[in-house]
């Protein structure tokens, strides 16, 4: 039965290799998520944009029908069960398939320590970073699970590793829950023909990561503002790296990480040069 499983898988594959591929990638209509959007449509693959408003949804689609016409949206919160189902309907009656599904939309922490964060805003950020990207894999699973084939990546962020830092825990919490969830659903799907992986895109700067001002001291922004220039890099030099490794990926599990090795030592070194 494994033999047969694993030939219908490989079957699959080959005519994967074949065609052109269609991503979902979901809160993609800015920051690292249209940088992944951007890099697989220029690859000549075919997307399916989501974002919360139609109109950042149709600001994004304009921006990348300059690409290539291969791309759609849906717009909606991915905490509701249907957005997610409207995604897989969308790339089915357009693009016949769902090859790959990313889980990338999240929010941030007020920058607060834990006791000072209101109620609503604990519920606001685990509701998308946690509950939204468990939807997404579920739904998308079903799916791949009766197609036949297909890779989900979940988007790693700081504290999926156990790392701390002041007011940053709940941000950290959440996705060192993601780390957790993807590694025991890729061992839930094992002798399928879907995989389950993560995203590691390090630092990357994007408006996600625009700490200035807002409750901030001058001495925090001083010093992110050195961590930043170190660590950080572009969105142009993080998305082809992880869209590479996504294509190339054949790994039952696979965790695609930027800032690793020999280049996460250079960085290192560099800040603490800084200091």
């Amino acid at each position: 039965m494994q033999g047969v499983l694993k030939w219908l898988c490989v079957a699959n594959e080959n005519e994967k290799v074949i065609h052109m591929k269609t991503i979902v990638i979901t809160g993609s209509t800015r920051g690292i998520g249209f940088g992944l959007a951007t890099e697989f449509l220029r690859l000549g693959h075919q997307v399916v944009l989501n974002g919360r408003s139609e109109m950042t949804l149709n600001e994004a689609l304009e921006k990348l029908r300059t690409i290539s016409d291969k791309v759609v949206g849906v717009a909606g919160n991915i905490n509701e069960p249907e957005v997610h189902r409207q995604l897989i309907d969308k790339a089915v009656a357009i693009f016949g398939k769902v090859d790959i599904w990313i889980n990338n939309a999240g929010i941030p922490q007020p920058h607060r320590k834990f006791i000072d964060i209101e109620a609503n805003d604990i519920h606001a950020l685990t509701d998308i970073n946690i509950y939204g990207l468990m939807l997404g894999t579920k739904i998308a699973a079903e799916f791949m699970l009766k197609q036949g084939f297909g890779k989900i990546f979940n988007m790693e962020g700081f504290g999926s590793d156990g790392r701390m830092m002041d007011k940053l825990t709940l941000y950290g919490t959440s996705k060192r829950a993601v780390n957790y969830f993807t590694k025991s659903v890729s061992k839930e799907m094992e002798g399928t023909c879907v995989q389950v992986g993560i995203l590691s895109p390090g630092m990357v700067r994007t408006d996600f990561l625009s700490l200035k001002g807002g409750e901030r001291t001058p001495a925090e922004i001083k010093q992110f503002d050195k961590v930043y220039r170190v660590l950080a890099e572009d969105a142009t030099v993080v998305t082809p790296f992880l869209v590479n490794g996504i294509l190339a990926s054949r790994k039952h599990y696979d965790r695609i990480e930027f800032l690793a090795g020999s280049r996460l030592v250079i960085r290192l070194l560099k800040l603490m040069l800084a200091r």
